[in-house]
């Protein structure tokens, strides 16, 4: 029994052996399988993306700057150019926090070095050349209302006038004063050694916030105040930011991996100091270091050991510069809506910075290396180099010397005529060449951020009643309400609110406080406004300085349409000319008012001329006499020239956000419309589109494309022209000369006197037009008006034809064409004849 015993026992050993080494080689079998499995996803299913990571890793590389390109502008006499933007490298001054043992010195030193006396008497006066960096340190003494803080407790008996007095030299700090401010600033930013401040939201709602609060997450704060949520690295747990940035996800549209990067514990390399720093003080700044450098060898070379030799370090090793690449306009407001500016971040914005980005900025080229795993560089045959391809230059038609006087003249005409803005253009009528385009008030692209510039303005009680209020949902930006801020928060204010506004309302305040979101207007005139920002003080509010705010980045003559009104008369009287309906000696009887489906229309002032010629016509801008003009060519063929004129479409020049103009198709033109578009009103197009159906009046017939730049170059030197192209034969050669005749007696012997400069031929028209408001109605009142000069000169042979409009003109007895765009015509075609060497008939 007991060997049998035992023998039963060997093979039950056996039998398990066996089992057991087939269970090993089935769980080796799985593992292989799993890692065949992995290998297949790692080099079949996700091979690319892992290589492209590797190579990444270990390939890397120094990026090759491209150069942008120049922009010039041409002269329209000689032919030279003169740079309009170009580029310039100034240094970047920084502070690696990590390796600064001495704050206070360091910071003290810098401070010393920036704050230089030139600086001071910048920053002091207010200057745009005073550095951003230390234009905080003289803030005090240029907010606004400072120069109206000698009204003792708001006690005004009359409104200020003539302006608020200059800030004073008493109220500026001493410049020692000013290097202890930035001194302590510096050194407070340069002794954190860890990032201690991450800003997750920025404007953030009630409602965001309120959430964030109720998460109680460690190192997680949030600053009513301000609006802005942000978080400490260095108060959160490494094991927690997983689980902190799932909770946080749903709350700051943020993806919780990027939320995870910003939580994470990281040391503080870099402190920015000061930019754009002058050649000067980088010099300054190289032999701040050299000396300090020095000093320290010498210390050590005295040490008495080597150990303690070691221990001294370098006070100014932590400061460091950088070349940064920056655009430079060297006449900063000349024809800065035509050129545009680049941002803080190197982002082109608008004209043709915008418009020709691609090829201004080049391509960048790159040096591709081998790097060990320490990101050492590793010397391969595989290390390629592609070469920076510079940007194109560009060359504009725009005459920089004409640019620039007539923005002085138009600016100074906006100021004068209390208008909102204006426009010129300056174009050659057989070319297209825009050689100046204008916008008042202008901007410096140097200083772009100026527009913002406000200023304080004085409202009584009478007047704090009249500030309106809008709300848009900050999100969706749908409109909420519109309504006098005095209402806003009174019970009886919302009681006049539909049931559906009332509750968008409620519902905008559960996460946002109105007067976060509100702006606010006082209204000049039944519909010209103002917008104003609120003070700490009741009777004083605060307006842009230039009256628009960042609408002076705003191309009008191109980005914004109007209704032309008397100027297009002489594009319906050369359509009637050309068509054989009408001739400038035939006559109409013009009695007054005429009726055309019950709408009444008129000729200004209520004014009847009785029999008048076609010449007449435009002489006195007879808008009843015009009506019978558009009846006899009739809506089909009248909308069809209209069409040819170019009006309804954009021109195609070189420039962004062109807008194309309004006209309706020809069926759905009433006889009322048929009427009133004689006299450019029920149509709507751009400054730019008006003077180029000019041109074709000046030119004999031809409309031709608008170009604003005269040619390209290529980084390789190839230049690419703008040559003149004719969109169409508009009219005949004879019309032209027709209508330039009647032209010319309008500035003789029409409304249009003020435009003439003495011993020159000019032909040209006055236009008003009112501003097209709500539901088809038109504005009334002060500021409610468009007033405008289209013209050309010399009347046989225009050198120039030119546009000049203003919107919204609000000072006494300037409320036509006539007595304001003509004499502001009139004093830039005379600055034109002499720049031009044009002489007078009969020299």
């Amino acid at each position: 029994m007991g060997l049998a015993s035992h023998a039963l026992s060997e093979t039950q050993r056996k039998r398990l052996a066996r089992q057991r080494i087939l269970i090993v080689h089935a769980a080796l079998l799985l593992a292989l399988l799993v890692v065949v499995a992995r290998l297949l996803e790692l080099q079949i299913l996700k091979g690319d993306d892992y290589r492209s990571q590797a190579q990444s890793q270990h390939f890397g590389g120094v990026v090759l700057p491209a150069k942008r390109g120049v922009i010039y502008s041409m002269n329209s006499k000689t032919g030279e150019e003169s740079i309009l933007a170009t580029n310039t490298t100034l240094d970047m001054v920084y502070v690696d926090p990590l390796i600064t043992d001495r704050p206070t010195y360091v910071a003290a030193e810098l401070a010393h070095l920036f704050v230089t006396p030139d600086f001071h008497a910048l920053c002091g006066a207010g200057k745009k050349e005073c550095p951003t960096e230390l234009a905080e340190f003289y803030a005090d003494s240029f907010d606004p209302l400072e120069r109206v803080a000698h009204l003792q407790s708001g006690a005004l008996l009359e409104p200020l006038t003539g302006g608020l007095p200059d800030v004073s030299p008493e109220n500026i700090p001493d410049i020692e004063d000013i290097r202890t401010a930035f001194s302590r600033d510096i050194e407070k930013r340069i002794s954190e050694k860890r990032v201690t401040f991450v800003p997750l939201v920025y404007g953030a709602t009630k409602v965001q916030m309120q959430a964030v609060k109720d998460l109680s997450l460690d190192g997680v704060y949030v600053v009513e105040e301000s609006k802005i949520i942000f978080a400490d690295p260095e108060e959160i747990s490494s094991t927690k930011i997983a689980s902190m940035a799932r909770d946080l996800e749903p709350y700051i549209d943020m993806d919780d991996t990027v939320i995870r990067r910003l939580l994470r514990s990281k040391p503080l390399r870099y402190v920015p100091i000061m930019r754009k720093l002058p050649p000067e003080l980088s010099l300054k700044v190289r032999e701040l270091k050299l000396q300090s450098a020095q000093d320290t060898n010498e210390l050590r070379a005295d040490a008495p050991t080597r150990e303690a030799a070691l221990k001294i370090n370098d006070p100014m090793r932590s400061i460091a510069l950088i070349p940064e690449h920056w655009r430079y306009y060297p006449d900063g407001k000349v024809a800065s809506h035509v050129v545009g500016f680049l941002n803080s971040q190197q982002e082109a914005q608008y004209g043709i910075e915008r418009t020709f980005n691609q090829e201004l900025r080049g391509q960048e080229g790159r040096i591709s290396t081998m790097s060990d795993p320490q990101g050492g560089q590793i010397l391969t045959s595989n290390q390629t180099i592609v070469d920076a391809k510079d940007g194109d230059n560009l060359t504009l038609t725009i005459d920089r010397f004409v640019q620039k006087k007539v923005e002085e003249i138009m600016d100074e005409a906006v100021k004068r005529f209390e208008a909102e803005a204006g426009q010129a253009i300056i174009m050659d009528p057989f070319t297209g060449r825009i050689i100046a385009m204008v916008n008042a008030p202008t901007f410096d692209s140097n200083n772009f951020g100026a527009v913002y510039s406000k200023e304080p303005w004085y409202l009584d009680e009478g007047k704090q009643n009249e500030i309106v209020v809008e709300i848009y949902h900050p999100i969706t930006n749908q409109f909420v309400v519109k309504m006098y801020l005095k209402d806003v928060y009174s019970e009886e204010g919302r009681a006049e609110l539909s049931e559906k506004t009332y509750e968008a309302l409620q519902e905008i305040e559960k996460m946002y406080d109105l007067e976060d979101i509100m702006r606010y207007y006082i209204y000049i005139g039944e519909n010209n406004r103002r917008e104003i920002f609120p003070t700490d003080r009741p009777d004083f509010w605060l307006r842009f300085s230039n009256n628009i705010g960042v609408g002076a980045y705003l191309n009008r003559n191109i980005q914004q349409i109007y209704e032309p009104g008397s100027v297009f008369k002489p594009i319906t009287m050369s359509i009637a000319i050309d068509q054989g309906e009408v001739s400038p000696e035939d006559t109409y009887m013009d009695t007054g008012t005429v009726e055309v489906d019950e709408y009444k229309i008129k000729n200004a002032l209520n004014a009847h001329y009785g029999e008048v010629t076609m010449t007449n016509c435009l002489e006195f801008s007879i808008n009843t006499c015009m009506t019978s003009v558009s009846m006899k060519l009739g809506k089909k063929l009248f909308h069809r020239m209209i069409e040819r004129f170019g009006f309804g479409k954009i021109t195609t020049i070189e420039l962004e956000d062109e807008l194309p103009g309004e006209i309706l198709p020809w069926k759905k033109w009433s006889q009322a419309l048929l009427a009133t578009s004689a006299y450019g009103q029920g149509i709507s197009a751009t400054p730019l589109q008006v003077i180029t159906a000019w041109s074709a009046l000046a030119n004999g017939g031809k409309l031709i494309r608008p170009t604003i730049v005269d040619h390209v170059t290529k980084s390789d030197g190839t230049k690419i022209s703008t040559k003149p192209f004719v969109v169409d034969q508009v009219i005949t050669e004879e019309t032209s000369d027709t209508i330039s005749a009647m032209l010319v007696s309008v500035v003789n012997n029409g409304f249009g006197r003020s435009a003439g400069v003495e011993g020159y031929s000019i032909a040209g028209k006055t236009g008003t037009s009112q501003m097209a408001g709500p539901g088809g109605q038109y504005e009334v009142g002060t500021g409610s008006s468009i007033t405008s000069f289209a013209g050309f000169a010399p009347a046989n042979h225009a050198k120039f034809v030119m546009l000049v409009k203003f919107d919204r003109p609000k000072a006494t007895g300037i409320e036509f064409g006539s007595n304001s765009a003509a004499p502001v015509f009139g004093d830039i075609a005379r600055f034109l004849f002499s720049y031009y060497g044009i002489p007078p008939r009969g020299e």
